[in-house]
């Protein structure tokens, strides 16, 4: 990512314990499986696409999930 930010599952975690949200239900509201958010949280990187849904389904911003 740009100026060395990365993403980080930490924070993924927090926004959507903000929420009030599980794994699966972020997951549901994204049309992914649960499955993919526990792997993010864990150390993955969503892609492109599953980025973009997941800034939507969170209504946050990029900076949000990164570090």
């Amino acid at each position: 990512m740009a100026d060395g930010m990365a993403f980080s599952g930490k924070r993924l975690r927090a926004l959507r314990e903000a929420r009030g949200l599980s794994q699966w239900a972020l997951g549901a509201k994204m049309g992914v499986s649960g499955h993919y958010l526990s792997r993010w949280e864990a150390g993955s990187s969503p892609n492109g696409v599953n980025m973009v849904k997941l800034l939507r389904a969170l209504e946050c911003e990029l900076e949000e999930v990164m570090e």
